[in-house]
């Protein structure tokens, strides 16, 4: 996100579009109800930072240019979050959102072309370090992921997010998460007032195969009831139990970080 010449996409748009190929096209795949698919992949930032002054000049420097030159060159909505809780603190993590791999090249394309972006990089590399080491990755959603919404002037900011990343032991097992997810998951964690606002698996990055998802909380009690009643729910114990009858242990590992949404992020 920082300095996009690094990212392992850099070849260009037909670059992008085999790499789309490859991985098959969920641009085409629609919620119920024909609503259009939200933007598909997420590029996703962990910016970690040494204690000190980095984190303000990291948040001021992505609140006053970098968004910015992504909202002038038609980024999808962004999320930018300080992390409380994970493995590397004291951290920024935020992602920017495209409707496909061709368009994400594109837009940074725009983005790099622009005089602006080479002297927001300047300033950000002036003098100290900015960060201590940035680390990417590529998510593409999943088919049941809902439309992602910037907030809105006016609506409630959340006062954590829980980001949650489950690594299955093989792709065949992580369609079987992906079963479980959309055969009751969903309407459980919503009945138990969990509400994701994207589930996406990494294609590029560490730990995969895995997918990730986003929670918004209204408070740290909010999110420990909400936990509570689902793992309390008779509904999702079955659906749970089934699953390891269908595929094994089909969650490894779980990464879980807590975040906080600066006062600039799209999603909050």
């Amino acid at each position: 996100m920082v300095n996009r010449r690094n990212f392992l996409l850099r070849d260009g748009p037909a670059g992008a579009l085999g790499l789309a190929a490859a991985l098959g096209n969920p641009s085409s795949l629609r919620p119920e109800g024909g609503e259009k698919m939200p933007p598909s992949y997420y590029e996703c930032s962990f910016l970690r930072l040494q204690n000190g002054a980095q984190a303000s000049r990291m948040l001021g420097w992505l609140e006053k240019r970098a968004l910015p030159l992504f909202q002038k060159h038609r980024f999808g909505p962004a999320g930018f979050f300080t992390m409380d809780v994970g493995p590397y603190l004291p951290a920024v993590f935020g992602f920017v959102t495209f409707p496909s791999l061709a368009e994400m090249e594109a837009a940074w394309g725009r983005v790099d072309a622009d005089p602006e972006w080479a002297t927001a990089l300047a300033e950000l590399e002036k003098g100290k370090p900015a960060f201590y080491r940035e680390d990417t990755v590529l998510l593409r959603a999943t088919p049941f992921s809902p439309p992602l919404k910037p907030a809105a002037p006016g609506d409630p900011t959340h006062k954590i997010f829980e980001l949650r990343i489950y690594e299955s032991p093989t792709q065949r097992q992580l369609g079987f998460l992906h079963d479980r997810f959309a055969g009751g998951e969903i309407d459980i964690f919503h009945k138990s007032g969990i509400h994701p606002v994207l589930y996406a698996d990494t294609i590029i990055g560490p730990n995969k195969p895995n997918m990730a998802y986003l929670i918004p909380f209204e408070s740290e009690a909010h999110r420990e009831k909400a936990w509570a009643t689902f793992r309390n729910d008779q509904d999702w114990i079955r659906i749970r139990d089934d699953s390891i009858r269908r595929g094994g242990e089909i969650v490894r590992n779980i990464t879980n970080m807590i975040l906080t949404p600066a006062s600039f992020s799209m999603i909050r």
